[in-house]
C-alpha cells in the first residue's frame, strides 16, 4: 500500500510539474509564481506517506479543476469550440442531405435502368459479340489451315519439280 502511494505521489508530482500552466489560467498569478502547481506537488509528496494528505490533495485538485473549468467556460477557447461545434453540425446536416439526395438519385436510376430493358439488351449484345467472336476465330482458323495446306502443296510441287529436273 505504501509503495502504491509513493508511486502515486511521484507520478502526480511529475505530471503537475511537467504540465506547466493551464491555457485557461495562463494569466493566473498563482501559476506564474508556481503557487498552485507547487502546492499540489507538495501535497502529492505528502500523500505518498499520509492518508489524510491524500484526501487533502484530492480536495485541492477538485477545487483547482472547478476553478479552471469555470474560467474556461466563459473564455475565448470555449467560444471558439462552440463556433466550431455549430459549424461541424451544419456541415454534418449538409452532408446528410447530400447523401440522401444521392441515394435517392441512385435508386431512381436503378429502377429506370431495370424498367428500360437496357440490361437485357446489353446481355443480348454481349451474347451476339461472343458468337461473332467465335465465328471470326473459326473463320481465321479455317483460313490459316487453308494457307498451311497451300504451302504444303507448293512445297510438294516444288519437290516434285526438283526431282524431275534431276532426272
Amino acid at each position: 500500500m505504501k509503495t502504491r502511494r509513493r508511486r502515486l505521489g511521484a507520478t502526480m508530482s511529475f505530471l503537475l510539474l511537467s504540465l506547466g500552466p493551464s491555457p485557461a489560467s495562463a494569466d493566473s498569478s498563482e501559476w506564474a509564481s508556481g503557487g498552485t502547481g507547487q502546492r499540489l506537488a507538495e501535497m502529492a509528496e505528502k500523500a505518498s506517506t499520509d492518508g489524510r494528505a491524500l484526501a487533502e490533495l484530492y480536495r485541492m485538485q477538485e477545487q483547482y479543476v472547478a476553478r479552471v473549468t469555470g474560467e474556461w467556460r466563459d473564455g475565448p477557447e470555449r467560444k471558439k469550440l462552440r463556433e466550431a461545434s455549430s459549424l461541424l453540425q451544419r456541415n454534418t446536416e449538409r452532408i446528410n442531405a447530400s447523401l440522401t439526395m444521392a441515394t435517392e438519385a441512385a435508386e431512381t436510376m436503378s429502377t429506370q435502368i431495370r424498367q428500360s430493358g437496357v440490361l437485357e439488351r446489353m446481355a443480348q449484345l454481349e451474347t451476339a459479340a461472343k458468337e461473332a467472336g467465335a465465328r471470326l476465330a473459326g473463320r481465321w482458323e479455317r483460313q490459316r489451315a487453308a494457307r498451311e495446306r497451300e504451302r504444303e502443296q507448293r512445297e510438294r510441287e516444288a519437290g516434285e519439280r526438283a526431282r524431275e529436273q534431276r532426272r
